[in-house]
């Protein structure tokens, strides 16, 4: 019997190990595909961020003077390989060669304007554009907002019919009172020449220096506007005092029931700021001091006087520490340096005080009672005037009197004005006697004659007031209504147009603000009286 055996195939084990080779070595080729694919892929979003970049840096900066050759996406993997590390050191190169070179725009330029010499159109200027513009106030008319008003309804006339867009009626209404101020122009030019814009410049300085530098005699060109304390009338029935800030935009109404008040000054509506009561103390007079930061006032019925420091918001009560218990407060002058404070006293005594610590200084006496009295310009000397009709000038420094001279034909002093040039005298009669200050220093006569004699107000003169470029003299009287007169300088003509017919009632103060722009009468009806000087552009 054949013995049986049996043996172990080993064959197919070779070939199953030989399948799973196979299939490792696949799977790693299709892995190998795959992350080289993905690397492709990633080199590729590289470039092409790369290129965007560059296209973009091209479209704001515009190209270099050396343009940069780059390497195109064909399409071709290998070639995209073998340039990758080329393509790096380009891109650095190019970096640095971005550095070096300055850029030149490559935007297209556009054509010259043939017709806009014809026209009158500039061409190649660039428009400036309002940084901010509400839609809906193009759609707000100005019958649309007086049709709100609640007050004299049917009395607005025209403005209840008018079409207008309601903002452009304010910026009319503004520009003609204050005019247009420069950062609003939007057709301002920005890229000029620097030669030519200093030409430019200096040409409409000189042309301007022409046209406005002196003020024209005869007419008046000013505007009324609404009173100073539009916004209250509650400062007394008589307004005492009215004046303007020395370096803001801010006036200061002051009346008989002891009450002053703040405003801003816009030329439409003037709100009130701030309001200081002065109790069982009837203001005569109240000043701002020199800086702007302390309001004083004075009243004829008592020795002392306030001073309100606006710092801080308080009142401080100034006691007159002087000896002279008949003196009163009601009439004083402070100086433009700031420093000193002349109170007019009894008997012919001026009192002046520091205006820093309000302390007593020294005092000088006139033959006669005084009754007015003026800084000059430069703080260096004061005049005064009074019973008798004698003037004195006074030396500030050395504390005494340069010089006395009879006002000619004068019995009693009761204003005066001083300027640069000009000393006007006012008198009990309503003369007005201009003198020149240069002549007058000289002190060659003790009765001088005046260069001018004006003689259009006919009662007392109450004030006298130059403007501060010194070419308008405003000169009121309160014993007669509408008693109110400019004078033009040098020329000595009364402008015969104002007030015009506006009754201005019974005028007390009369103040011009530091620019010349504004004027201002407080009167006997509660009323602080706003004028427009257009001949002056700032406040």
């Amino acid at each position: 019997m054949d013995s049986l055996g049996f043996f172990i195939d080993i064959g197919g084990q070779e070939e199953d190990t030989n399948v799973e080779n196979d299939q490792e070595e696949v799977i790693q080729m299709v892995e190998d595909e795959v992350m080289g694919a993905k690397d492709a892929q990633t080199e590729a979003k590289q470039r092409n961020r790369a290129r965007t970049e560059r296209s973009l840096s091209t479209f704001l900066f515009g190209k270099t003077v050396v343009d940069t050759d780059y390497v195109h996406d064909d399409g071709n993997d290998t070639e995209e390989d073998e340039g990758i590390e080329s393509e790096n050191v380009d891109e650095c190169e190019d970096e640095e060669k971005e550095k070096d070179i300055q850029p030149i725009s490559a935007q297209p330029s556009m054509p010259d304007d043939i017709f806009g010499s014809a026209l009158g159109v500039s061409c190649g200027k660039r428009k400036r554009k309002a940084a901010w513009v509400d839609k809906e106030d193009s759609e707000v008319l100005v019958k649309d907002v007086t049709a709100t008003f609640t007050k004299a309804v049917g009395k607005h006339g025209e403005k209840e019919t008018s079409i207008e867009q309601y903002g452009r009626s304010l910026s009319r209404k503004f520009k003609s009172v204050v005019g247009e101020p420069t950062w609003a122009s939007l057709d301002k030019k920005e890229d000029e020449d620097s030669d030519e814009e200093f030409l430019r410049e200096t040409t409409d300085l000189v042309e301007k220096k022409g046209r406005l530098e002196n003020l024209q005699k005869g007419t008046l060109q000013f505007r009324k506007l609404k009173d100073v304390n539009y916004s209250t009338h509650k400062e007394g029935a008589v307004i005492r005092s009215t004046e303007f800030h020395p370096t803001s935009t801010v006036g200061m109404v002051a009346g008989n029931n002891g009450t002053a008040s703040l405003f801003q000054i816009d030329g439409k509506e003037n709100p009130k700021i701030q309001t200081v009561n002065f109790e069982n103390f009837p203001i005569k007079t109240a000043k701002f001091s020199a800086n702007g930061n302390e309001i004083i006032v004075g009243s004829q019925h008592h020795p002392h006087f306030f001073v309100y420091d606006m710092m801080i918001g308080k009142t401080i009560k100034v006691p007159w520490t002087n000896k002279t218990t008949e003196h009163n407060t009601q009439k004083f002058e402070v100086s433009r340096d700031g420093k000193l404070i002349a109170f007019i006293g009894r008997f012919g005594f001026i009192h002046i005080i520091s205006a820093r610590t309000k302390e007593f200084l020294k005092s000088f006496k006139m033959n006669d009672s005084c009754q007015a009295l003026k800084f000059s310009p430069d703080s260096s000397s004061l005049y005064s005037t009074g019973e008798g009709g004698e003037v004195y000038i006074w030396d500030l420094r050395s504390s005494a009197c340069l010089h006395k001279f009879a006002d000619s034909g004068c019995l009693s002093g009761t204003a005066v004005a001083v300027s640069s040039h000009h000393l006007a005298i006012g008198s009990s009669s309503g003369v007005v006697n201009v003198y020149n200050v240069n002549n007058i220093a000289k002190a060659a006569t003790a009765y001088p004659q005046p260069d001018k004699v004006i003689l259009n107000l006919t009662t007392q003169i109450e004030d006298l007031v130059f403007n501060p470029t010194g070419e308008i003299l405003a000169m009121s009287s309160m014993e007669k209504e509408g008693a109110v007169k400019l004078v033009h300088f040098p020329s000595t003509t009364v402008f015969a147009n104002f007030p015009g017919s506006f009754n201005l009632a019974r005028a007390n103060s009369l103040s011009f603000s530091p620019g010349g722009g504004y004027f201002s009468v407080g009167n006997n009806k509660g009323a602080a009286n706003l004028y427009r000087v257009n001949h002056y552009k700032e406040y």
